[in-house]
């Protein structure tokens, strides 16, 4: 196991075991680490039934987590008490900081954001090691792939996903198509192996207008009422919000059908625009 923390343009190991070289480090076994891999506590209070047994069911959807705690029993090793020392200020260094985590135990590697504390105690060994409980607080719950997933949209030859039909002046064309499919550079497929729900960030940048993003399954459509120009915009399906060069600006939207990809499952995504650009779209596995 390899735990490996980093934050404010540092980045501090902790390693599965001692360095056959005796050179100083940091430590951390898997038993070590708790609150990784359980479920957070469950956010939320249910209704009791007064004439009943039991409480009354939650609605799907309704169903929330706290933040999850992460706690990291670790060790500074050292050959001198300076080096112990030394290992142990590389953890005071990530503090006031987001820290992000990242856990590989040889059979996966996720990741998770928050801030953290450190505990150091004393001991006969002092001079030589120095264990700490590092407590962890990822106010986002999930964790997420190391490796993030990308789709590339453009607009297509066709000015949008609906479309006026010459022999139906007076209606839309239907069946309604979305481009042509897997070789139409304005769709893409978006797949999520986690176990929770995966909500992505979509960035636009080029000269365009009349920007839709349309779920092809559901036909929820996300659109921006503004010009894409010099400044990229960006749409954070999360956080249900749209933003210029980090100002919020999320009153230009018209629509807010935000795509979202289901756990071990894809959603196929549509862009309509007018003009020249690119719309990326990234996500990332997701768990909880």
């Amino acid at each position: 196991m390899e735990v490996t923390l980093s934050a404010g343009g540092r980045t501090v190991r902790l390693l599965g075991h001692a360095r056959d070289d005796g050179a100083p480090c940091l430590i951390v076994s898997p038993k070590s680490l708790k609150g990784w891999y359980s479920t957070p506590a469950e956010k939320g209070s249910d209704t009791a039934r007064s004439m009943g047994d039991g409480d009354f069911p939650r609605e799907e959807g309704t169903l929330l987590y706290e933040s999850r705690v992460v706690t990291i029993y670790a060790t500074a090793l050292g050959r001198t008490r300076d080096e112990v020392i030394a290992q142990a200020d590389l953890l005071r260094a990530l503090l006031h900081h987001e820290v992000t985590c990242v856990v590989d135990d040889g059979a996966a590697r996720r990741m998770a954001t928050g801030s953290i504390t450190a505990d150091f105690e004393e001991s006969d060994g002092f001079e030589v090691a120095l264990g700490s409980t590092i407590s962890m607080t990822c106010r986002d719950p999930r964790e997420y792939g190391t490796t993030p997933r990308r789709a590339y949209l453009s607009p297509g030859a066709s000015a949008g996903a609906l479309a006026w039909h010459a022999d139906a002046p007076h209606g839309l064309a239907w069946p309604l198509s979305y481009g042509g499919g897997g070789a139409g550079a304005n769709v893409a497929t978006l797949r999520n192996d986690g176990t929770s729900v995966a909500y992505p960030t979509i960035t636009a940048s080029g000269d365009m207008d009349g920007l839709v993003i349309t779920d092809t399954a559901t036909g929820a459509q996300l659109a921006w009422g503004g010009h894409v120009g010099a400044q990229p915009v960006t749409l954070d399906c999360l956080s249900r919000t749209a933003s210029v060069a980090g100002v919020d600006a999320s009153r230009l939207l018209s629509a807010r059908g935000f795509p979202s990809v289901p756990p071990g499952g894809e959603v196929t995504l549509a862009l309509s625009a007018t003009g020249s650009g690119t719309v990326e779209v990234e996500w990332r596995d997701t768990y909880i």
